[in-house]
């Protein structure tokens, strides 16, 4: 009989243990804010920690000066929509969301996820290249600790990436609900050998022929129908981290760093503008891991950091 009241407490207390667990998961919603435009989920895991949010994007001072391309013309032959995800529907990375991890590699992921669309458009290779590579064997960034779009576009055309066949991601993740990781890892070794036995490193290279700006909003416009999607960097600010549909503004919240993307569309959303974009923080984040943002204003600096190339 004691033994059975024994084992009768034990039970009562791991149900309470479940219980509390559950009450305090980090998933819950406290509230979801209507802006004129957009729709923002407020995560009681970010309202209620010190934002520790670390800036993925570190504009290097030494980079290199490449050309800008800049288109003339005006924009009137232009689709008034535009997804790369429709126009080019054999191409698997493009619509694909990424997951950068515990690691501040968003700078890799925007250059690695655009580049990968672009040689499926431009050598109908459909193949996902390594997010690994970049990261780990890029020495004129600094990995997890952060990185520069045009120094990542560089190395991809000087020295080249792998396929992610050959050097797949291996940073450790954080629970969706707490998406984007705040808990950054050092960045792992480079290993220039492949994981599969039967794909050569060497020869499993891809390179860019050219690299460029792109120095204003109809070129980019004109960039992304002409040759496919490209990188692009802008601040993040508190509200962004709930972003959940609609075409986000800045509208709240401190300024907390530079982050970079894939940028695969542009369109108008009850009247106004927008650019279109693949972020890397899963499925869980944001509509579907993508988000829209104001197109033609600068915001939040998205016009003025935006990356291109054309595979060799």
């Amino acid at each position: 009989m004691r033994g059975l009241l024994v084992a009768l407490f034990i039970s009562l207390c791991l149900i309470q243990i479940s219980y509390s667990f559950k009450v305090v998961h980090p998933a819950t919603i406290d509230r979801t804010i209507h802006h004129p435009t957009w729709v923002e989920e407020k995560n009681n895991f970010f309202s209620k920690t010190h934002m520790k949010f670390k800036s993925g994007f570190k504009k290097n001072p030494n980079r290199e000066e490449i050309p800008a391309l800049a288109y003339s013309g005006d924009i009137s032959s232009l689709p008034d929509t535009f997804d790369s995800r429709t126009e080019w529907s054999n191409c698997s990375t493009i619509g694909a969301i990424q997951n950068q991890a515990r690691c501040g590699s968003c700078w890799a992921f925007g250059a690695v996820s655009s580049v990968s669309d672009r040689f499926c458009i431009h050598k109908q290779e459909d193949i996902q290249l390594s997010f690994q590579d970049l990261v780990t064997c890029d020495q004129s960034d600094n990995g997890c600790e952060g990185g520069d779009d045009v120094s990542a576009y560089n190395f991809i055309k000087k020295k080249g990436i792998v396929s992610a066949a050959c050097s797949p991601y291996t940073i450790p993740t954080c629970p969706p609900a707490q998406q984007p990781c705040l808990n950054f890892v050092s960045t792992p070794k480079c290993v220039q050998k492949c994981q599969n036995d039967t794909i050569d490193y060497a020869s499993d290279k891809h390179h860019l022929s050219s690299i460029y700006s792109i120095p204003d909003v109809a070129s980019m416009m004109k960039d992304l129908v002409a040759n496919g999607p490209y990188e692009v960097c802008f601040d993040v600010y508190e509200d962004f981290l709930g972003y959940k549909s609609g075409v986000y503004q800045h509208t709240t919240g401190k300024f907390l760093g530079g982050h970079c993307v894939k940028l695969l569309g542009y369109g108008t959303e009850n009247n106004t503008p927008y650019w279109l974009l693949a972020n890397q923080w899963t499925t869980y984040w944001g509509d579907q891991g993508f988000f829209k943002i104001l197109r033609g204003k600068n915001e939040c600096g998205i016009e003025a950091e935006a990356v291109g190339g054309i595979p060799l």
